[in-house]
């Protein structure tokens, strides 16, 4: 065993020996190739690295798609800053494809910069976005919109995401207020329905509707009152009877977003809502315990 070992060790110094420099640089890249099929990035990385120095050194060309798969191998080794470097190389040689754009949308996202995390998501969107969706680009794109108030982008967006993602509180949370800024009223009203029932405690979303429901009843309220005082008749009272129970019904539809709020933040323009509701429950002990909060 002994006398065998050795032998194999001459032979592959003899083969080495008579490789040549070029075939070093093959090594590397092979070393890099094998690394990543077992999942050691960092080691991936160190060989792409030692193969581009010595393709540099001897003044050979590199590809730029080598640059695009060195820099992936980088960005999952956790060095943004030489992926970055080498994703760049390889856009200087006109290479591009979906991986790389992700990584460098990603990239950007953890550097804070929104503008060219932006560029990379819509570069992507545009030459290879599928209907699918696989990597959620749609709902990133939707969310930097919304952020930066591009509200036609951001609306031409939500249709092209992933049911999944439309569901999201972030993302539902975001339509919504679009919607609100726009004057949408039904359509507000639909989303913040579902805001509360994924989170009952979203207050946007609660006071949206603790608000509708609110003014939906003290408007038909004063409205009936009025043409109560102005025709008191039998006829006319059975009217105002039967409107207050549709006023009562909105008023309790109320206190169901109101009261979650009270119990968030005892704040004084919910104390207003809640003493008003009461004072027209006609129950003045209710109302004087949340006047007490009134500033």
């Amino acid at each position: 065993m002994r006398y065998t070992t050795i032998g194999l060790i001459v032979i592959i110094a003899m083969l080495v020996a008579g490789c040549g420099a070029p075939k070093v640089t093959t090594s590397y890249q092979n070393l890099a190739e094998q690394a990543v099929a077992e999942g050691n990035f960092e080691a991936a990385t160190a060989n792409w690295r030692l193969f581009f120095e010595q393709q540099l050194l001897e003044e050979n060309e590199i590809a730029p798609e080598h640059y695009a798969q060195a820099g992936k191998m980088a960005f999952r080794a956790n060095q943004a800053d030489l992926a970055l470097d080498w994703f760049q190389q390889a856009e200087y040689g006109n290479y591009a494809d979906a991986g790389m754009y992700l990584d460098l949308a990603n990239i950007y996202k953890e550097k804070g910069d929104l503008q060219k995390e932006l560029e990379a998501l819509e570069f992507y969107h545009r030459n290879y976005q599928d209907k699918t969706d696989l990597e959620g680009v749609n709902s990133r794109l939707f969310q930097i919109y919304a952020q930066i108030k591009d509200e036609k982008k951001a609306l031409e967006l939500w249709p092209q995401m992933r049911q999944e993602d439309r569901q999201e509180e972030e993302n539902l949370a975001n339509y919504f207020a679009i919607q609100r800024r726009l004057d949408n009223e039904s359509v507000s009203d639909s989303i913040a329905e579902a805001l509360v029932e994924i989170n009952p405690k979203n207050i946007p979303a609660l006071e949206w509707l603790g608000i509708k429901y609110y003014n939906q009843a003290e408007e038909r309220y004063q409205r009936e009152m009025k043409k109560y005082e102005a025709n008191r008749t039998r006829v006319q009272h059975i009217k105002l009877t039967q409107e207050l129970k549709t006023v009562t019904a909105d008023f309790r539809k109320a206190l169901e977003y109101f009261k979650p709020l009270w119990e968030i933040d005892q704040n004084p323009r919910y104390a207003a809502y809640l003493v008003n509701i009461y004072n027209r429950f006609e129950d003045p002990d209710t109302a004087n315990y949340y006047r007490k909060y009134l500033e």
